[in-house]
């Protein structure tokens, strides 16, 4: 994928009515386009500068890498950046819209008969859609590895009666190949959970997922020398271990910065950058992947392209708020001056975290525990009231809470400054 600089500012392209058309419906109807897709809309030359003026921007989802109108190109289509749709909501919409291209399985058209099957759902969440079992409520998720169990049996629960009746069935469309089938099975009569994955061919301004690039670009002494830095703001502001750190020579900067990678799971190269003055050249066999995502989600102007670098394969197929909630939490742990020490500092790497479990946990040698939560700002107050809670009852000796936005800070500390020992952290893991 090439990687595209972030200049003060971008002009904006003249676009043809046609091209504002096409832009209109990846935006308002689509959602998002697979590569191929964009290709076929707008053909290669007109799709880069696109790409260069960040009017679209590539970002990687289960499905492959996927393009998303973004707020630059919002302007140069309807005039506003403002109002947008979150990228989650776009990629779920492009997610359901291949599961049925991959199924088979289409939306009545006006010429055809309907059911009238949606004036069921007052949430408005699932579409009529002609299947194999004949018209159905359809429903599908891609962010956050689908809908959870819960959701799908508050689904079902809440359809079953109507489904049954009308002789109709309700489908769930997810990625993962276990949420909610046992609850299906249970419900055959009405209720199906179907597990697809549509894959995209990725052929345009794609980079190899893994390098392994042997090439110091990285001079071989420290980074920080002599006494002058020391009156620097720009440095005495780091986490002392960072500025130990960055006094270190290369080939010490790189074995912290993969212990660092190990530890936390997951590490911005921006950070990299910043804390180890490192690029991801000078690692070896790590795995990197450039995104775009909004860094404070409920920001909709927050739209960032950055790249994620894991050790581990798993965690870079994750979805990217996965791989952000990694970053954050590990940026917590370099802000709080902890070494990257699995005995000390133990970070949850899996998929989906319960209510008791925090996103990570600090050993003290004296047997005390400390819990660790990263908030990207999507809790509302109710979930962020039950893992203080949840918390207190597992008799953490503190809880440490961290977010990735300033306003986000503010108001939590308002909320919730009474629960906790210290100020919120801000963690803004992309920088």
């Amino acid at each position: 994928m090439t990687n595209i600089k972030r200049g003060p500012q971008r002009p904006l392209l003249d676009l043809s009515k046609a091209e504002t058309q096409l832009l209109d419906q990846l935006y308002r109807v689509d959602g998002a386009w697979t590569i191929e897709e964009a290709l076929a809309a707008f053909g290669e030359e007109k799709l880069a500068q696109l790409l260069r003026v960040e009017a679209l921007g590539i970002t990687h989802t289960e499905m492959g890498e996927m393009l998303l109108l973004l707020s630059h190109g919002r302007i140069m289509a309807f005039g506003i950046s403002s109002a947008a749709v979150s990228l989650h909501r776009q990629l779920n919409r492009a997610y359901f819209r291949l599961c049925l291209t991959e199924l088979d399985w289409h939306i009545p058209q006006p010429s055809e008969a309907t059911r009238h099957l949606e004036q069921f759902d007052p949430s408005k969440q699932f579409r009529e859609v002609i299947t194999q079992y004949g018209h159905a409520l359809v429903v599908g998720k891609l962010t956050g590895n689908g809908y959870s169990t819960k959701h799908m049996i508050r689904l079902a629960q809440r359809l079953r009666s109507t489904a049954l009746s009308e002789n109709f069935f309700v489908i769930v469309l997810t990625p993962n190949q276990r949420k909610g089938q046992a609850h299906a099975v249970q419900h055959e009569a009405f209720f199906k959970v179907i597990t697809v994955l549509p894959q995209t061919s990725n052929t345009f301004l794609l980079t190899p997922f893994v390098q392994d690039i042997p090439e110091l670009l990285t001079p071989p002494g420290p980074y920080l020398s002599g006494e002058a830095w020391k009156r620097d703001p720009q440095y005495l502001v780091l986490p002392r271990i960072i500025q130990d750190v960055l006094q270190c020579s290369r080939d010490e900067r790189i074995e912290q910065a993969m212990l660092s990678l190990e530890c936390d799971g997951a590490m911005s190269t921006a950070q990299l950058n910043s804390f180890y003055a490192l690029t991801p050249e000078d690692l070896h066999n790590i795995y990197r992947r450039e995104t775009l995502l909004r860094t404070s989600p409920s920001q909709r102007t927050s739209e960032t392209r950055v790249e994620f670098l894991t050790l581990s394969k798993r965690l870079s197929r994750l979805d990217d708020h996965r791989l952000a909630h990694r970053c954050g939490t590990g940026r917590m742990r370099h802000l709080m001056d902890i070494a990257p020490n699995t005995e000390v500092w133990k970070a949850e790497h899996r998929g989906a975290l319960r209510y008791e479990e925090p996103d990570a946990v600090i050993f003290e040698q004296d047997g005390a525990e400390r819990g660790i939560e990263f908030d990207n700002g999507t809790y509302i107050m109710s979930v962020v009231g039950k893992k203080i809670s949840t918390f207190q009852d597992r008799g953490f000796t503190e809880i440490i809470w961290g977010v990735s936005n300033p306003l986000r800070r503010r108001n939590l500390m308002r909320e919730i400054s009474d629960h906790l020992q210290r100020e919120i952290l801000l963690a803004e893991w992309w920088k």
